[in-house]
């Protein structure tokens, strides 16, 4: 059984692979009467590791303001209306851990509500050191077709992130391998943490039925669904996200099939072969590739490309390491 949460705690979190539709599933969540959730905080994906690095807790005083002051003025948080003194105050004017304050800033940043929640997708890379620091955190993982994923992700302006490698026309593969280890962790959530912790939403199905959708959401958290829904606020999306607000308007069937248009069938039959293994899982049979055919696909990458693949999938599974060793 699920401890209940503290007051005033973050009781869920919606995770899953960038642009596996988290934005439309967060709006959904929000949908239900009581719940409040911010914009994405990134605290976990672009702050905690440094934090931890460079400061041992609990925190007070100025050191406390610093901190709260630096995450405030961080690329990571740009849009987000943080005010550092009210942080600090909320907090008693000492931190015992990252949780503390990742959970003070969401407080202040989503405002008061029965079911306080948090959107970043990358933090599903955080799910055990969450899950064992928070007992009561319940996880929202949201997955799509790769193809999908990758075809989005081709389009967005972040496309170029520094910290992806810069494989030019074969970016791609780098996407699907990104797709693949975020794919790889939902099953060992969902055995580890079980049903009453861990909901799986398939992006095909919430689109089809966000009614239904919201529902599930509503009975996963334990709130009445309402007669109608709530209208989530605008604020959860920040102005300078553009490629996110789509997801506050119409939900339309078509963006499941929107990737024919932005993938070229070889890089399609690419990504199918290098995510197999998870859209067999996850039932995306539609173009599945057999194994012998996967091989066939991968080898005709070539050498170098199997090896940059390998070496990022390393690079990956050592960051997750290291985020599983962390205390917080």
């Amino acid at each position: 059984m699920t401890p209940s949460a503290p007051a005033g705690a973050v009781r869920f979190l919606v995770v899953g692979s960038p642009r596996s539709g988290t934005t439309l599933v967060q709006r959904l969540a929000c949908e239900i009467p009581g719940v409040a959730m911010p914009p994405e905080t990134h605290f976990f994906t672009r702050f905690a590791v440094g934090l931890l690095t460079r400061h041992r807790f609990p925190l007070s005083g100025p050191e406390l303001t610093a901190v709260v002051a630096t995450f405030a003025a961080a690329d990571a948080a740009h849009g987000l209306d943080v005010d550092v003194e009210a942080v600090v105050a909320d907090l008693g004017g000492a931190c015992g851990g990252p949780l503390e304050l990742f959970t003070a800033l969401v407080r202040q940043l989503a405002g008061p509500a029965d079911v306080l929640g948090e959107k970043t997708p990358g933090h599903l890379v955080w799910w055990r050191p969450l899950s064992q620091a928070a007992p009561w955190m319940r996880f929202v993982v949201v997955v799509r077709d790769p193809r999908a994923v990758v075809g989005s992700s081709l389009e967005m302006p972040w496309s170029h992130d520094p910290t992806l490698p810069a494989w030019g026309d074969r970016m791609h593969l780098v996407f699907a391998a990104l797709w693949s280890f975020f794919q790889g962790q939902v099953p060992l959530m969902q055995s580890r943490l079980g049903p009453d912790r861990c909901l799986v939403l398939r992006y095909e199905d919430v689109v089809v039925a966000p009614d239904a959708t919201r529902a599930r959401l509503a009975a996963f958290l334990g709130r009445p669904v309402g007669r109608e829904p709530t209208p989530a606020p605008a604020g959860i999306v920040l102005p300078w996200e553009s490629w996110k607000a789509g997801a506050l308007g119409p939900v339309g069937e078509d963006r499941v099939t929107a990737w024919h248009e932005q993938l070229a069938p070889d890089r399609a039959a690419e990504i199918a072969a290098l995510c197999r293994t998870g859209m067999r899982r996850f039932g995306y049979g539609d173009g599945l590739p057999s194994s012998t055919e996967a091989a066939v696909r991968l080898a005709r990458l070539g050498p170098l490309p199997l090896l940059g693949l390998a070496r990022y999938g390393r690079g990956r599974r050592l960051h997750l390491k290291t985020v599983n060793g962390y205390s917080l």
